[in-house]
């Protein structure tokens, strides 16, 4: 494709160069060696591209968006900012691949990848071949790809539908995080309807506090990108988004009057047994998912098949027979009668909603396994410090991505939010995993929170080989 088709309708400020050249590739890095490529240049939160352009005409580079003019003989086009247009350009690249395709994006603090997954499970349980982007990975048409971020960069997501769109899947379900949201990866991209799950501590580190945090969120609960939203309006925050939206909205929850309600929950046998009404259809449901957060998360989800057009015998049966999601309150059977968990909980309000769930079933004492990320919120690592030693009965501190952080220091910033003498730092994860399970007797649980699905630890910029389940299934 021409340079200057793909820069069709796109607002520049100046061109340097022939805007006639053959672009083969699109790109964000200067790692690779594309054929004919496009790079973008931007300041980034841990560098700026602008500074790497030099000799990369040799890595079959032939132009550059820039925010700046700099030093290279390659074609430069000046725009004022490159993260608005990237979408924009990656659209026209792949010949308005969002107009032939159907988003589904499902935001929040907890809940992304749950939701997703059963929204996901829905849509291809009902015929509709559907993608799936998220925190673990990349499905659609019996491909499996690895997670990288939560919502890819720009370029790779456009790159990853335009490939979906190739093997006719029809609707695209992905997590959008609040970072994505912020740094405009999605801009431009309809959504047929919006999910936001909840709104709780995390991330601080890059917004500063919850109202900026909370602002970023709504942003994605407007017509600019959603058609329909579909919001819990039980949440906090959620009661809030559900009156400044200017997109037609669809609240779902437990505890007030919503357009689609939960009520009458109960556990049992392993399974959650609630009636939900799903705008104006009652449901009985009896599902394999756990807890009372896994009630919302199901609300969610039925709620937004019914609006993409899902018969209820389906939305039923997916939401009473969940097929397993990967690092999300995944059950294990182990030896002596002691039940494992593993989940993603890494929030002080998603490990709270699920101790206070494990609670609801567990016969005996819950023995956790768990710690914090390392440069991330330091904040809420007190807090879920003093969550942990509240509601467990034993609780082991221990790693979880120390990244450039001694886990010494992580930890102990854990243990500064701990009130009670039931804690104690095993720093080494597989050890801790290991003492947690000698700990337990019959009817205990050992839930061990915070990496979920992930298959390595970061450290120093390493990733080891690690997984919380591989760990766990040891002793089944």
């Amino acid at each position: 494709m021409k340079l200057r088709d793909v820069l069709k309708n796109v607002p520049i400020c100046e061109v340097r160069g022939d805007l006639d050249i053959e672009i083969g590739e699109l790109s964000q890095s200067t790692r690779g060696k594309p054929t004919n490529g496009l790079l973008f240049c931007y300041k980034g939160v841990n560098y700026d591209t602008h500074n790497f352009v030099e000799g990369i005409e040799h890595n079959g580079f032939v132009a550059l968006i820039v925010e700046h003019w700099v030093e290279s003989s390659l074609t430069q086009i000046l725009v004022r900012n490159c993260r608005n247009i990237m979408p924009k350009v990656c659209n026209n690249y792949y010949n308005n691949i969002t107009k032939r395709l159907k988003f589904v994006g499902i935001t929040g603090t907890n809940g992304k990848t749950t939701i997703s997954s059963i929204i996901w499970q829905m849509l291809n349980s009902d015929g509709k071949k559907a993608g799936l982007i998220g925190t673990n990975g990349v499905k659609y048409d019996g491909i499996s790809l690895p997670p990288n971020l939560t919502t890819p960069d720009t370029v790779n997501f456009f790159r990853i539908v335009n490939d979906m769109y190739c093997k006719k899947v029809e609707y695209v379900v992905c997590e959008v995080s609040a970072h994505a949201i912020d740094l405009k990866k999605l801009l431009g991209i309809k959504f047929e309807v919006g999910v936001f799950s909840n709104l709780s501590q995390d991330h601080l580190d890059y917004f500063g506090s919850m109202g900026q945090y909370a602002l970023c969120k709504s942003k994605f609960l407007k017509k600019r990108y959603c058609k329909i939203c579909v919001i819990n309006s039980d949440d906090e925050y959620g009661k809030l988004f559900c009156k400044v939206s200017d997109s037609k909205v669809v609240s779902y929850g437990i505890k007030e009057q919503a357009d689609c309600r939960a009520r009458d929950i109960q556990y049992k046998d392993g399974r959650t047994h609630f009636f939900a009404n799903i705008l104006g259809d009652e449901f009985v449901v009896d599902t394999n998912m756990l807890c009372e957060f896994n009630v919302y998360n199901l609300l969610a989800s039925m709620a937004t098949a019914k609006l993409l057009g899902i018969d209820n015998l389906t939305i039923y049966n997916v939401a009473c027979n969940v097929a397993k999601i990967d690092g999300r309150m995944n059950v294990f059977m182990l030896k002596n009668g002691i039940v494992g968990i593993v989940d993603f909980a890494h929030t002080p309000d998603a490990l709270e909603n699920a101790l206070r769930g494990v609670k609801k079933f567990c016969t005996g004492k819950i023995i956790l396994v768990f710690g914090c990320g390392g440069n991330r919120d330091r904040l809420k690592r007190p807090k879920m410090g003093y969550v942990a030693s509240m509601l467990a009965d034993k609780v082991i501190v221990s790693s979880d991505n120390p990244r450039f952080e001694k886990a010494e220091k992580i930890a102990n910033d854990i243990v500064d939010g701990i009130t009670k003498n039931n804690y104690e730092i095993v720093l080494d994860r597989r050890q801790a995993i290991k003492r947690g399970y000698e700990y337990c007797k019959k009817g205990d649980v050992l839930l061990i929170a915070g990496k979920g699905a992930e298959k390595g630890q970061e450290i120093n910029g390493k990733k080891i080989p690690f997984s919380d389940e591989i760990e766990l299934q040891k002793f089944m």
